[in-house]
């Protein structure tokens, strides 16, 4: 196999795997920076694609899966406790000051803080 001068296919295969295996921004525990319509006040995004929170109002413990939709932002599948039928979309985005806002399509329910602690569902 040939490449050009100066590039090595070796360094660029490695590099493309290592990126690949990054965390997303968004995974980790985030608090509630302030009150939110649905009293939502604090979310994870584990590692391993799921993901938890609770809402007051309604009052549900929200089961979820997550994935990136891009280097900013995931989709969250949820599902409700209260109705394991339903299924429910909204969009957690990082914003540049490092926060974290999640959307019900274009509605803001809550602003976000990135807490310590290693993100893990039960």
């Amino acid at each position: 196999m040939r490449h050009k001068p100066g590039t090595n296919p070796l360094l660029f295969l490695a590099g493309l795997l290592l990126s690949a295996c990054s965390p997303h921004p968004g995974a980790g525990n985030w608090v509630a920076m302030e009150k939110n319509e649905q009293e939502v006040s604090g979310l994870t995004l584990s590692y391993d694609g799921r993901a938890l929170f609770v809402s007051r109002k309604p009052a549900a413990t929200w089961h979820c899966f997550w994935s990136g939709r891009d280097r900013d932002s995931v989709r969250l599948d949820c599902t409700p406790s209260t109705d394991k039928k339903r299924e429910e979309h909204f969009i957690f985005s990082i914003e540049k000051d490092g926060s974290g806002i999640l959307k019900s399509g274009n509605r803001v329910l809550g602003r976000f803080r990135r807490v310590d602690g290693r993100p893990d569902i039960s």
